[in-house]
């Protein structure tokens, strides 16, 4: 306790960090913009990006929509005109043991 408040440690567990300006700028090329568009035309893309979400887990297609669409969606919060942030990612998932809750949540992290 200090000054009547409870202090607690930060802890932060990584298991990858790069520094401020170590990223690699990736140019797209004209094939890649190309198949973009391509894909953008697909009447199924909706479909597509679902199931592309966690790969390694077979069917729970609900949660993986639920998840995509977390991923993908959100509010803007404007605070009071300094700056913006994109809504918090929320999801609840609940199941029977043995359903991959904890490798969800290893995709959306």
């Amino acid at each position: 306790m200090k000054h009547g408040f409870p202090v607690f440690n930060t802890i932060i567990e990584a298991n990858n960090v790069k520094r401020f300006g170590d990223e690699t700028i990736v140019e797209l090329t004209d094939e890649d913009k190309k198949e973009i568009r391509k894909l953008a035309k697909d009447p199924n893309i909706t479909e597509r990006i679902f199931e592309s979400v966690a790969p390694s887990i077979y069917g729970h297609k609900f949660i993986k929509k639920a998840i995509t669409l977390a991923m993908f969606g959100g509010v803007p919060k404007d605070i009071g005109g300094k700056h913006k942030i994109r809504g918090d990612i929320n999801c609840l998932l609940l199941g029977d043991p043995g359903t991959a809750k904890s490798q969800f949540l290893k995709y959306v992290e």
